[in-house]
């Protein structure tokens, strides 16, 4: 039989884990979109589209949209603001 301390670790190891695996895939799409953010960098503007000026991973971009609304990122103050938290997403200036 399974003592409640071996269950205990083996849930804690599993928690542990998981969020690793979690950190994990969040550094993984950050590293993508920093590299995708570089090579826009400079770029001119796509015909209807406008210049690129920050590429977000969309698990980000959706928590943030979450929190402060659908229409924080029509928002300039909010763009430059979390382009300076971001710089490394940055691509031009708007």
């Amino acid at each position: 039989m399974i003592s409640e301390a071996a269950m205990n670790n083996a849930l804690i190891k599993e928690l542990c884990s998981g969020r690793m695996l979690m950190e994990t895939q969040q550094q993984f799409r950050e590293k993508a979109c920093a590299q995708e953010a570089f090579e826009a960098r400079g770029h001119k503007s796509i015909k209807g589209l406008g210049k690129m000026i920050a590429s977000i991973p969309s698990h980000e971009f959706f928590l943030i949209r979450e929190k402060y609304g659908n229409d924080c990122w029509n928002d300039p103050g909010f763009v430059r603001d979390f382009r300076k938290m971001e710089p490394s997403m940055a691509c031009n200036n708007f």
